[in-house]
């Protein structure tokens, strides 16, 4: 099973059940999940809830989320900082789209899997502040695209180390001290 997920192909999967998300929000959403340190199958009545109107998810797109899931779950896991967003590559103003989309949705995610989200200190406390900040950005159309593909690639870099960060903030194995 590869780890890689393709945006087109997940975005032509969604497509016949009107979820009214993009594969960039339903990936941010499942990450965040993910990133607050999630273990059970609670992700998938709140998946329900937050992206269905709480109606029950047809078998075929459960499975799907699924295996989603489990692929952001593996790249989290890995040493090598394998983790990557999911965004698509058309133009740069969806990709930007894309972005905003994916940090909303991750908030979310990870905000019901960590309800104390905005008590949270230190480097990830300021990390979540910047995503809070990263959703009200905007652009225009006429800004210089070369300047803003470069501010895009920095905040999606930025994004990302976050995302890993916060997976290894929440989901630190209990160390228990050993006494002899």
């Amino acid at each position: 099973m590869s780890n890689t997920l393709n945006y087109d192909e997940l975005t032509a999967k969604l497509a016949p059940y009107k979820l009214g998300i993009t594969a960039a929000e339903l990936h941010g959403f499942l990450s965040g999940i993910l990133a607050g340190g999630n273990h059970d199958d609670s992700w998938q009545p709140l998946t329900e809830d937050m992206l269905n109107d709480g109606q029950p998810i047809p078998k075929p797109l459960l499975e799907l989320f699924q295996s989603i899931y489990k692929k952001i779950e593996t790249q989290f896991a890995e040493d090598d900082f394998e983790f990557q967003l999911l965004l698509s590559d058309r133009d740069l103003f969806a990709r930007i789209d894309d972005l905003i989309g994916w940090v909303n949705y991750f908030l979310l995610g990870i905000g019901l899997i960590q309800p104390q989200l905005t008590k949270v200190k230190g480097d990830v406390g300021e990390a979540i502040y910047d995503l809070r900040q990263i959703v009200k950005l905007g652009y225009d159309p006429e800004d210089d695209q070369e300047e803003l593909g470069f501010a895009f690639e920095e905040i999606q870099e930025y994004v990302r180390i976050t995302a890993i960060l916060c997976y290894d903030e929440f989901n630190e194995p209990d160390v228990t001290p050993t006494i002899h």
